[in-house]
């Protein structure tokens, strides 16, 4: 015992030593365990098959962990279909199959190495398959006889179990018709008849939705004593007059009857329908009225009658559309599809070339009713026939086609020397299939057939009807087919002819003892020589001197009046010639009698005339008649004055009636001429005299004020230097210039220069108001009057002018798709400053009373800053020609104006709001002419009726469109007025999104 004790105690150690190392151990094991702890586990869940699912895990310290997953205790690896989306597993369309089972989270400490796995989690998987319906019993459809019981199985499976219903043909069974297996999916028929003949299918439903059964099952039950079909009539197809037979025949014990039915009508024998013993219907002539739908009815001793119908149709075939042609680029693949005609029956339908039918393979073949290149070669080009063809006849349609081929010059473009004055010729030659398309470019804008300056060839040459100076320019040609284009130039240099510039006026008038001098300037391809003479062969004299051209009399005397001429010559040339008569006009006081005569424009007495010192020995019987004729024809006159003033003050009663309700102010004055009121009274504008003379009756002190203004105006036309001539207006030629100190901050000027060289009175006046309106208006957005040269003809009206030129024309090039010539691109922003500039200037215009009667882009400048004023160019003879229409001896602006100023000759503000409607729609449209696809007789008609709309621009606002329409309303009253379009325009966004 003792020996035990002391081995006791000496294990005793030992034990104790081994407990503490187990405790140790265990609580290692437990921090190590708990070094890795989930808060989200994979549960198991309900999942659709087919449908997304997801299993979540997440630990606690997910630092250096690492993720992985088991399926069925094996190592999962990704697929589309089910991959590892961080540390949770993704499932895009859950499988009842593929996974089916356990999956498990492992979690792995990379550092340490410890791991952890998650409970296992799986997925209830809800699913739903589509079957078929089968026959369960008897074992085979031959095996089926009447009254006896019939079994149908539905093969819909799914998870959980499908509840399952029945349908024959379309109609839902019910248990009380029929024995119904809910566990089973069958159906049941306890004794089957012909009646329960038909199509039965299934459809099943549970959580993973709603399906039918794919296939499905006919139930014919067999009993003689039903009727049967054995043939069944066809539909018939025929021409008219030819037979139709319908072959129809039933069995059943004992035989069944037959009918046949037209459109629900017995039919019986008649002359051209028999009623054959086997059931046949003959029909021996068609006629339209026998076309419809036939039954043949069939009844036997039990069971429902059969009822099988067919149709009966008149063959007919359609026309084709006519001949048609396309053309292809080479080496490309083209499909040309062929309509084919409706028709009974539906047409065959093929491809032919040359009588020969087009295979169905090889590059070019016929694919159903496509005609395919694969690809197109030159050779391809011609004739290919498309043709339908059906019982009631053949039908066809030819289609040509062209192979393109990329033009090769013939005759290219070579730079020219053109004589002004003349016809020019510019080629553009060249040969393609097909014959190219040619447009020719002046100074990179395109001329177009409309433009009567110029004649296009079929050939692609370009004629210069007359050639001018300006068009000393280079033009451009394109000549382009679908197969490639080519594009060439020529730099036109104009030999400029001997001409005056411009001409003098062939009489002049000059005041006696006064300082004048008569111009006389030419131009030539050499700078001409310019001299003067006296036609009747006398030495000029000693007071009359040569300057440049200039005849200068430095003191008119009454000898100076008779024939000069003016001589310019060069050597290249020769010379040319103008005759200029001048007359002497006088002041002459007391106010002296005036005789007219009609080759001259007056003729002043030296002393006043006296009655009595005129045959004072006549009786006094004499100065009475004359009394009393004078009496009678100035009684006569005021008669006549006073009819007009009545007839003229009702038409105009009349007109302010119409337009009064609008509260607008009579206008004071036309830019293109009209009447002008002052104080309310109408007035006629007095003509300015030939000759200065003292005719104090008629020197108003209105008249006096004008001359006042004119002589602060006055500007020596040797100060100005012509740069070009912009183009012929109706008072003549417009043209650019250097005005040498016109402005006093600048040494030189460029200037728009309007010239007056008609001799209609009318056009006169005009000329008068236009410079009197434009030297009375000061406005940042109006041109300014700069100056006159009145001492002279023709007579010039100098006007401000910005370096870009017309509005029109610098839209068209900011327009134009060539980078070389394009300008910088026109903002919406910028659109609309340009519109609300214009505004700005009518406004003013409008407020003084003003109307311009012709305002449209062509008639507004711009400078490079965008600044924009509103002037009156009116190229209309030549530049803008196309803009213009003649109509009631009249050019007027046809497309710019509203119908009351066509047809009524009104003229007002309202007239001019509608013309810039129109000048909006030119700037968001860059300067394309409103109603281009119509011609100027559809313009007019449209007028009339009211019917015109222009289409809103590609890009223009909806705010801006809707103001463009309510200045063309048809109603006066209803259009803004300039300040109303100011304001609109002014309460516009900034930015550009308007």
């Amino acid at each position: 015992m003792d020996v035990r004790g002391e081995r006791a105690r000496r294990r005793a150690p030992l034990l104790c030593g081994g407990y503490a190392v187990g405790i140790l151990l265990l609580q290692v094991l437990s921090i190590q365990a708990a070094s890795i702890q989930f808060t989200k586990e994979p549960k198991s869940q309900d999942a659709l098959h087919g449908r997304s699912a997801m299993l979540r895990c997440e630990v606690s310290d997910p630092v250096d962990i690492s993720y992985s997953w088991l399926h069925n205790g094996q190592p999962l690896e990704n697929s589309e279909r089910r991959f590892q989306e961080g540390s949770n597993l993704k499932f895009t369309a859950v499988d009842r199959l593929l996974d089916a089972g356990n999956f498990e989270c492992v979690a792995q400490n990379r550092v340490t190495g410890d791991m952890l796995h998650s409970t296992n989690a799986s997925f209830n998987i809800k699913w739903l398959e589509s079957g078929g319906v089968t026959l369960k019993e008897p074992a085979s459809e031959g095996e089926i006889e009447s009254s006896a019981p019939v079994t149908l199985r539905c093969h819909i499976d799914g998870h959980p179990r499908p509840t399952c219903q029945w349908f024959k043909d379309g109609v839902k069974l019910t248990e009380k018709s029929h024995q119904i297996n809910n566990k089973e999916r069958t159906l049941t028929i306890k004794s089957a008849s012909p009646d329960d003949d038909g199509l039965y299918y299934c459809c099943a439903k549970n959580a993973a939705g709603h399906v039918c059964s794919n296939s499905n099952f006919t139930l014919n039950i067999i009993d003689k004593s039903f009727p049967r079909p054995v043939v069944t009539p066809e539909d018939q197809v025929v021409l008219k007059n030819e037979e139709a037979m319908f072959h129809c025949q039933f069995t059943a014990v004992p035989a069944p009857t037959l009918e046949w039915y037209h459109e629900n009508e017995l039919m019986v024998n008649k002359s051209r329908v028999v009623l054959l013993p086997n059931g046949t219907l003959l029909i021996t002539q068609v006629k339209p009225r026998n076309t419809g739908t036939y039954k043949c009815v069939g009844r036997g001793l039990r069971g429902s009658h059969v009822t099988l119908e067919a149709s009966l149709l008149i063959a007919e075939i359609e026309e084709m559309v006519p001949r048609m042609s396309n053309v292809f680029e080479a080496d490309t693949l083209q499909r040309v599809a062929c309509r084919p005609p409706r028709g009974r029956p539906e047409p065959e339908v093929w491809w032919e070339r040359g009588g020969q039918r087009v295979p169905t393979e090889g590059r070019v073949y016929q694919d159903g009713l496509d005609l395919v290149f694969s690809p197109t070669q030159e050779g391809d080009s011609g004739t290919y026939t498309c043709v339908a063809e059906n019982k009631a006849g053949r039908k066809t349609q030819e289609v040509t086609f062209t192979v393109a081929t990329a033009p090769v010059w013939v005759a290219k473009p070579q730079d020219s020397h053109l004589e002004e004055g003349k016809p020019g010729y510019l080629h553009c030659y060249a040969q393609a299939n097909p014959e190219p398309e040619v447009t020719w470019f002046r100074n990179n804008m395109m001329i177009t057939p409309e433009d009567s300056r110029y004649k296009l060839f079929h050939n692609g040459t370009l004629r210069i009807n007359n050639v001018e100076v300006y068009d000393g320019l280079v033009y451009g040609c394109e000549t382009k087919t679908v197969g490639g284009r080519l594009s060439g130039q020529a730099k036109v240099t104009v030999l400029e002819k001997l001409k005056f510039t411009p001409t003098p006026q062939p009489s002049q008038c000059l005041e006696l003892d006064k300082e004048i001098t008569i111009q006389c300037s030419a131009k030539g391809r050499e700078t001409p020589t310019i001299r003067w003479t006296q036609a009747d062969g006398r030495e000029l004299q000693p007071h009359v001197e040569q300057r440049n051209g200039q005849l200068h009399f430095t003191k008119v005397t009454r000898s100076d009046a008779g024939n000069y001429t003016c001589i310019a010559s060069n050597s290249l040339q020769g010379e040319i010639r103008a005759l200029v008569t001048l007359t002497v006009a006088v002041f002459i006081s007391p106010r002296p009698n005036i005789s007219l005569d009609p080759n001259c424009d007056f003729y002043p007495t030296d002393k006043p005339v006296h009655p009595h010192d005129i045959d004072g020995d006549r009786a006094p019987y004499k100065m009475i008649q004359t009394i009393g004729l004078s009496v009678g024809a100035a009684v006569a006159y005021i008669i006549v004055v006073l009819g007009l003033m009545f007839y003229c003050k009702k038409r105009r009663n009349a007109k302010r009636l119409q337009k009064g309700q609008d509260g607008e102010e009579p206008e004071m004055e036309c830019l293109n001429g009209g009447a002008v009121q002052q104080n309310g009274h109408t007035t006629a504008e007095i003509q300015e005299e030939v000759a200065l003379t003292n005719m104090g009756t008629m020197a108003t002190t209105e008249k006096r004020h004008s001359h006042v203004n004119n002589d602060k105006l006055h500007f020596s036309r040797a100060n100005l230097q012509t740069i070009t001539t912009l183009g012929k207006g109706e008072f003549g030629e417009v043209l650019l210039s250097k005005a040498k100190g016109i402005e006093e901050s600048q040494e030189e000027t460029v200037v728009l220069v309007k010239s007056l060289q008609s001799r209609d009175e009318q056009l006169q006046l005009n000329f008068r108001r236009e410079a009197e309106m434009f030297g009375k208006l000061s406005h940042p957005n109006v041109v300014r009057l700069l100056g006159l040269c009145r001492e002279a003809e023709p007579h010039y009206m100098i006007l401000e002018y910005y370096d870009l030129g017309d509005l029109k024309q610098f839209l068209r090039i900011s327009k134009n798709k060539d980078d070389k010539v394009k300008s910088q691109p026109i903002s919406t922003k910028t659109k609309v400053s340009i519109c609300a500039q214009v505004a700005h200037g009518m406004e003013h215009l409008s407020n003084h009373r003003f109307v311009h009667k012709d305002l449209a882009a062509r008639n507004c400048l711009i400078n490079s800053q965008r600044r924009v004023k509103v002037s009156s160019l009116s190229l209309s003879k030549d530049v803008y020609n196309s803009e213009y229409y003649h109509y009631r001896q009249a050019w007027i602006p046809l497309r710019w104006l509203p119908a009351e100023s066509v047809f009524e000759d009104d003229f007002s503000t309202k007239s001019d709001v509608w013309a810039f409607g129109m000048l909006m729609w030119e700037v968001f449209s860059y300067g394309e002419m409103p109603y281009t696809k119509l011609n100027d007789d559809e313009v007019l008609e449209g007028l009339q009726t009211g019917k015109l709309k222009l289409p809103i621009p590609e890009g223009c606002p909806s705010r801006i469109y809707k103001l463009m329409v309510r200045c063309w309303a048809l109603s006066l009253k209803e259009r803004p007025s300039f300040t109303d379009i100011v304001h609109a325009l002014g309460e516009l966004p900034s930015d550009s999104k308007v």
